[in-house]
């Protein structure tokens, strides 16, 4: 599967030990969990996805990472990001058929939970790089509130947009890890676990319905039919024009941002880049400040425009991706159907529906913001599956 970056056994074994001797104290006790490589977990290699970092290992752990251990989690290892979390493949495989991607980002992070190496692990999104992999893995991922769980101690891509989430083959262990993860002043720790259903559901086909192949139409039906089946009703929703632009405008804050970020290293080790990094960068450099903050305002009118339609005690059902994980390659899938719950900030779920033609699929689950009480609570009658041989 090569999930893995780097593997603490020695160190795992030993906690482990230590653990079983003391009465549980922490939510997450004896629990093994994976991080994600360019989330900084100390004396580990966490590489960024990029040979230009390859000897990298921090001496810190990230905020995120410190919130598992003192839970009693066990930390395994660290697991494999595309290049700065946004360009080339790692050598990760989808273990439900090994010729097609995992998706990515957090590949190893939702390769290495689907197929049981560990029940949750840490990933991070941007665009897409939780709620991709997810989908294409057969798993639950969340991408939470924007700035619900800390980024202190993450690789930045976009300030606006970096987001830290779990992964995990259920919506009870996802809000487990979100008891633990959550920023003390999110308010959502307490009812998380409560089990509250949305009073209904909006299914949101657009923008870009036009991307939908016939997998994620299956999905959102089965989707559609299972939250109806527990008594949420479901009704269709549409997006005004105004989100025809969604795309431009976060690849507008995203690269740019990039080239702020990680400017330096291409000018430096260029040569150790893809070309599809280079060209990320060198376009984010020619992004003006007044661009900026037009896309920065689109972005709040965006979520204002989501927040009406959304309301209180409702949740969007969305596709999660535009059908099956494709074969793999130096990409990881299209990130277009992810991007806006990204940019708006909002709770978005990746939740399994089965699998087509031998490959998960999935949808989306959207909430208000501070919401993840609701999204979780109608994704709890979704079921992982296994992936019929996984190849660990």
């Amino acid at each position: 599967m090569r999930a893995f970056v780097d593997v603490d056994a020695e160190g795992a074994l030993r906690q482990a030990a230590e653990l079983d001797a003391q009465r549980p104290s922490g939510l997450l006790h004896g629990i093994p969990i994976a991080v994600k490589e360019t989330v900084d977990v100390a004396g580990l290699r966490c590489t960024l996805g990029t040979p230009v970092h390859g000897s990298r290992i921090p001496a810190r752990d990230a905020v995120v990472v410190q919130r598992l251990r003192r839970a009693g989690a066990v930390i395994v290892g660290t697991t494999v990001s595309t290049e700065y979390a946004i360009a080339r493949a790692g050598p990760t495989r989808n273990p439900h058929d090994l010729a097609h991607t995992p998706g990515g980002s957090s590949s190893g992070s939702a390769a290495a939970v689907a197929c049981g190496m560990v029940p949750i692990a840490v990933g991070t999104q941007t665009v897409g790089s939780i709620v991709r992999p997810a989908t294409y893995c057969g798993i639950f991922g969340l991408k939470p509130t924007k700035d619900a769980i800390s980024t202190t101690g993450v690789m930045p891509l976009s300030a606006p947009l970096d987001h830290v989430g779990p992964l995990a083959r259920t919506a009870a262990d996802i809000a487990l890890a979100c008891g633990v993860l959550l920023e003390a002043d999110a308010g959502l720790a307490g009812s998380l676990s409560s089990g509250r259903k949305p009073n209904h559901v909006l299914r949101m086909e657009g923008p870009m319905r036009e991307r939908i192949e016939a997998p994620t139409w299956e999905a959102l039906a089965r989707a559609q039919a299972s939250l109806e089946a527990s008594g949420i009703p479901v009704r269709q929703a549409k997006l005004p024009p105004i989100f025809a632009d969604v795309v431009s405008c976060y690849e507008t804050i995203l690269f740019r941002d990039i080239a702020i970020n990680h400017g330096r290293d291409r000018d430096e080790f260029g040569e150790a880049m893809s070309a599809r990094l280079r060209k990320i960068i060198d376009y984010g450099r020619t992004v003006s400040d007044n661009d900026y903050d037009a896309a920065m305002r689109a972005a709040q009118s965006y979520r204002q425009e989501l927040l009406k339609l959304l309301g209180e005690d409702a949740v969007f059902l969305a596709p999660a991706t535009d059908g099956g994980a494709p074969l793999f390659s130096e990409e990881t899938g299209p990130s277009q159907l992810q991007g806006l719950w990204t940019l708006a900030g909002l709770p978005a779920l990746a939740v399994p529906c089965g699998n087509v033609a031998g490959l998960a699929v999935g949808v989306q689950l959207i909430g208000a913001r501070g919401r993840e009480d609701l999204v979780l609570g109608a994704a709890a009658g979704f079921r992982h599956e296994w992936p019929a041989e996984p190849n660990v």
